[in-house]
């Protein structure tokens, strides 16, 4: 992906001119910076801004480094069929396609959370199903996570939070190891201004606790989709709700088998079932806090 863009970049990105661009630079629509020489140089991060919130069609992709989108072609599916074609393409082990699919619906305007929580989590969900019905089933599986992981890595990429947004650090709990709930948790805060810092799979709470020390983040996040010993991650838990308590740090809890460690209500505590409910959570925090927190930016 290219980190700047001059306004002819952009321009034919877009199908208009380059006036329009420069136009709308010198205006205030574009943020951008110059260069020695005086040249205007657009990051991408705020091309794609412009993009979502101007519902601009982006008929040049290549020209964002974003060509995947070209694999799927200008016309998207319908909200019904969305995840329908992203589960074919899982299938199929067609990355660019899946890749190019979620990247469109992003740069169309739906928020990372929609699209992981509507069409991704659906897909994901009939693939994770395979195994019963194919032998193949565990094969694709693992190769339709890679593919999605990489999307959602990607999306997160277009993202450049300021170095004063409020920081979020988390990851999936101890005997976890899947990768993509806990990356695509880091994608939705960086959506909406926060720096987010993933820890990955498998992460001990004493690690996270370290982290915490160590970072003074506003909000931690574990991802609990997989739990191997109930009894000692629960109360691992609440040791780590125990620990935030009464302090400045909120902790959101998210994931399939979360349910199994039956955890008491807490002030500090938010257990939430979608990626929307992190999106509203850290959105919250952010406002509760005032400017001070507030992200710079909000791209979700």
């Amino acid at each position: 992906m290219k980190p700047l863009l001059s306004p002819r970049d952009l321009a034919k990105a877009i199908g208009v001119s380059e006036s329009s661009i420069k136009r709308w630079v010198d205006d205030g629509a574009i943020e951008a910076t110059k260069t020695a020489g005086g040249h205007r140089r657009i990051a991408l991060s705020e091309a794609v801004r412009f993009v979502r919130e101007s519902r601009s069609v982006v008929v040049r992709p290549d020209l964002l480094g974003l060509r995947e989108m070209a694999a799927v072609g200008a016309e998207l599916p319908s909200r019904g069929d969305e995840a329908e074609r992203l589960f074919d393409y899982l299938k199929a082990g067609a990355a660019a396609e899946a890749r190019g699919l979620l990247l469109s619906l992003y740069l169309a305007g739906r928020s990372v959370a929609e699209i992981v929580d509507g069409p991704l989590r659906t897909a994901m969900e009939r693939i994770g199903e395979l195994w019963i019905e194919e032998e193949t089933g565990i094969f694709c599986e693992h190769r339709a996570t890679e593919i999605a992981f990489r999307a959602v890595t990607q999306i997160r990429g277009l993202f450049a939070p300021a170095e004063q947004a409020p920081l979020a650090l988390g990851g999936a709990a101890e005997g976890d190891p899947y990768t993509l709930p806990t990356m695509s948790a880091a994608a939705v805060l960086e959506s909406v201004g926060w720096r987010a810092v993933n820890l990955g799979p498998n992460t001990p709470i004493d690690s996270l606790l370290l982290g915490v020390e160590s970072l003074h983040p506003r909000l931690v996040w574990l991802s609990v989709s997989a739990v191997v010993d109930r009894e000692a991650l629960a109360q691992k838990v609440k040791r780590l709700v125990s620990y935030l308590a009464d302090g400045p740090v909120s902790l959101a809890l998210g994931g399939s088998a979360l349910a199994e460690l039956d955890l008491a209500p807490h002030s500090q505590l938010h257990v939430g079932e979608k990626m929307g409910e992190l999106e509203a959570f850290a959105k919250g925090i952010a406002l509760a806090a005032g400017p001070a927190l507030s992200p710079v930016e909000t791209h979700g």
